[in-house]
């Protein structure tokens, strides 16, 4: 295939993608972004909020994400990917709703970022899964890395309504994005992966075609799908499943890409951003700075976006891409963290190094775009059995929104008692060992079947065989 037909193809695939399925990830954006500038607002004279009730606000998102990731195996290959999606989004407006009304009450914004943490939670396992069941193989990285970039887009856009000053107005203009979101995924197909395994072959030609084009061949892709979903169902749905050799190490590898997420201390910097630069005191408006923080992230997934899959640039892939992007975040939280130290022993050396904290966040910000952001949750949409997919994926997903919840309550207090520095250091060493863990445990995905990758992990069932992984 060359390259023009290559991005015709992706031209066709992934268009109506971005027109629906990654608003999920606008949305998601939105609830994450919305932390760092109404935390500060929330301490203001007008709600008089103590830092505990703050920072259980900021922390409860990823504890409602974590709980919702647990609801995708009950709807997904019941339901299908689609309306898993729909069915999302008056809870998700609802708890939009609560945060607006919530007033100066702790607890109705607590279950207003439950909800929201909740739908977001599932939108991670959803999107990333339907995006690389529609996508072609060559492009399907690509179309994965979309998500984060639409994510980054709401955490910009929840940053800049934050100009507002007013909690009401942020949560307001954030409710958009759900509402968008349902009006557009409504007149998407649903993944023809999924009508296959419910025998709707008919359906699942129409999606295909959907998302590759009326004079596209899609039969090679079809035979490989039909293939793939005989294969699972000889696959008994079991715990024994889950406890085979292959199943366990494709299980550790996205636990460890999970980790490496989380504790690269990327929701740190997301949910307390404002509050970091703040800290620094080099000057500039620290609103202002979080506004190019987000801008930096943008630029990045729009980069990754275009790096990602292209087969002429020294055949960068996932795996290349994770190492490059953690070595860069360890080199950045490293600087970030020498900053700190300068401050405290060396204040009248801080004048000369007030470019340091602004340029370390965004590079550490570009880097993790490229990488370690959109990366994992692709991946995960990728690797694992499609009878098994729902099941690991969400445990996975579940996995990394509790590191997120750690990180973000447990953020505060390790910076008042170890001071940032310190802090700093710590996710740059967990960055640097990072590094081996996917130079020698990652299996690079780029330009590979579902069965290809199966292969490599030792997760594909052989023909015959009908019990579960051995």
């Amino acid at each position: 295939m060359n390259k023009l037909s290559c991005y015709s193809i992706f031209a066709q695939s992934t268009n109506s993608f971005l027109r629906a399925a990654c608003m999920g990830g606008f949305s998601l954006g939105c609830g994450l972004g919305w932390s760092a500038p109404s935390v500060e607002i929330l301490k203001t004279d007008s709600y008089y909020m103590d830092d505990f009730s703050t920072d259980v606000i900021a922390s409860v998102f990823p504890v409602g994400a974590a709980l919702g990731t647990l609801l995708v195996p009950l709807l997904i290959d019941r339901i299908g990917r689609k309306w898993s999606m729909m069915v999302l989004i008056p809870p998700f407006i609802g708890g939009w709703i609560l945060l607006i009304c919530a007033g100066s009450l702790v607890l109705l914004f607590v279950v207003g970022r439950l909800l929201t943490g909740a739908c977001g939670g599932m939108f991670c396992v959803l999107v990333p899964m339907y995006s690389a069941e529609i996508s072609e193989k060559q492009i399907r990285g690509t179309t994965g890395v979309f998500f984060q970039l639409l994510l980054v887009l709401g955490i910009l856009y929840a940053y800049c309504t934050g100009f507002t000053r007013n909690v009401v107005a942020i949560s307001s203009l954030c409710c958009i994005a759900p509402i968008v979101f349902g009006i557009t995924m409504f007149f998407m197909p649903e993944s023809p992966l999924f009508y296959l395994t419910k025998n709707k072959e008919e359906q699942a030609r129409k999606s295909m075609r959907f998302f590759r084009g009326e004079d596209f061949d899609i039969e090679p892709e079809m035979m490989v799908f039909k293939e793939q979903v005989e294969r699972s169902k000889r696959q008994r749905l079991s715990f024994a499943a889950f406890t085979s050799t292959p199943v366990m190490k494709t299980l550790a590898v996205a636990y460890g890409l999970m980790f490496a997420q989380q504790f690269s201390g990327i929701n740190a910097m997301i949910f307390y951003g404002l509050t970091i630069l703040e800290s620094t005191g080099v000057g500039m408006d620290a609103l202002v700075e979080l506004v190019i923080f987000g801008i930096v992230q943008v630029i990045a997934c729009v980069a990754a976006a275009l790096l990602i899959d292209q087969v002429n640039l020294n055949r960068l892939g996932r795996k290349l891409l994770m190492v490059i992007s953690e070595a860069v975040m360890c080199i950045c939280l490293a600087a970030l963290a020498g900053f700190f130290i300068v401050k405290d022993y060396y204040p009248d050396r801080v004048d000369q190094m007030d470019w340091l904290p602004l340029t370390s966040v965004c590079v550490y910000i570009l880097a993790f775009c490229f990488g370690a952001g959109p990366i994992p949750w692709a991946y995960m949409g990728e690797i694992f059995p499609t009878r098994l997919k729902g099941a690991a994926s969400s445990s996975a997903a579940f996995f990394n929104w509790m590191l997120a919840f750690i990180v973000t309550i447990s953020f505060p207090s390790a910076v008042d008692s170890l001071g940032s520095a310190a802090v700093l250091f710590f996710f740059a060493l967990i960055c640097l060992l990072s590094v081996f863990f996917v130079i020698f445990c990652m299996v690079e995905t780029k330009g590979k079947t579902f069965t290809e990758i199966q292969q490599e992990y030792g997760t594909l069932l052989p023909d015959l065989n009908d019990g579960p992984i051995e």
